[in-house]
């Protein structure tokens, strides 16, 4: 039989087929109500773009560090100084011969060393430091796509928002504070870890350090009684990580981690910790300080206590008890 008729056939539906998803996709396309941040294959947010987001800290870690230092020195005259490294000595060959896995090991490091190593002579320009920390930037808003519950994905973008001299495109207080807004919303739907409550902690210290600097303007915007608001907000994050810890402890979740990653949430939970008491602390003193009495000329403008973008409001005693 040939195979002409079954050619014809396929291509028949083919076109069929990509016909009407023409026709269909338009109205599609044309309502605002699905209009949505492309997500290919639904990795974003899934336990897939967790797992991507935590393999992309070793490219955003390497970019960032040539990024921000000269790297491996050289010299043009192929002559050393006291501060290059000095040759190792040659030790003898041991007489067992190393196994396949250590090997392997030992090529693996050196290839680490190598791929960051820099064989230009000349030291690295304010351009491509500047390249090579947008760089950085770039990986560090795509990994926090993939997961906005990653701690160390989220600070870091917050880090380079709001540090002109490390970031490329520093949009100060309006993009941090939707960023922390959108961070904490996300992580406060996450019940089976505990770890997104610390991600979303640290987003309200962070929208407290940016009211606190909002206090060095002739006219702040934030009042005490906001700062307290978000400082509960804190609080709640803070508890909702001690109770999905606790009940990790009676489902044994904790043991499936490395001894490492639960040192890692120690540390983290006694930081914020730190910065929750430092921020009480602060507060109390401002509302000291609007106690006192002051001469306020007639002329000054009150407080807006409007912020560029509105930073989440603590939950409901109800809602805290889900």
């Amino acid at each position: 039989m040939s195979p002409l008729p079954s050619i014809v056939l396929s291509s028949g539906l083919i076109g069929v087929g990509v016909l009407a998803w023409a026709l269909a996709g338009h109205p599609l396309i044309a309502n605002p109500d699905l209009n949505a941040p492309l997500n290919p294959l639904g990795i974003n947010r899934s336990p897939y773009g967790e797992v991507f987001a935590m393999a992309m800290q070793g490219p955003i870690e390497t970019y960032f560090d040539a990024g921000m230092s000269d790297g491996s020195h050289h010299h043009a005259d192929d002559t050393n100084c006291a501060d290059c490294p000095q040759p190792r000595p040659v030790v003898a060959p041991a007489a067992a011969e190393p196994s396949l896995n250590a090997r392997l090991g030992t090529l693996l490091t050196s290839l680490d060393k190598v791929v960051a190593a820099r064989t230009n002579p000349k030291a690295a320009s304010a351009a491509l430091k500047r390249h090579l920390r947008r760089q950085a930037e770039d990986k560090l808003r795509f990994a926090y796509q993939l997961d906005p519950a990653h701690y160390a994905n989220y600070n870091a973008l917050h880090f380079f928002l709001t540090e002109p001299a490390v970031g490329t495109r520093p949009e100060l207080t309006p993009s941090a504070a939707k960023l922390a807004d959108d961070t904490i919303q996300y992580c406060l739907k996450q019940d089976h870890d505990p770890r997104p409550a610390l991600t979303a902690a640290a987003a309200a210290s962070n929208i407290l350090h940016l009211m606190f600097t909002d206090r060095q303007r002739e006219a702040p915007a934030f009042s005490t009684p906001q700062m307290r608001q978000c400082l509960d907000l804190l609080d709640h994050c803070l508890a909702r990580y001690t109770r999905i810890a606790q009940q990790w402890d009676y489902s044994k979740n904790w043991d499936l981690l490395s001894p490492q990653r639960i040192t890692e949430c120690e540390d983290r939970f006694s930081f914020i910790a730190k910065i929750r008491a430092a921020a009480e602390t602060t507060i109390l003193r401002l509302e000291a300080e609007a106690e006192a009495p002051r001469p306020q000329a007639s002329n000054e403008p009150p407080p807006s206590g409007n912020f560029p973008h509105n930073f989440p409001r603590p939950a409901n005693p109800s809602e805290r008890t889900q």
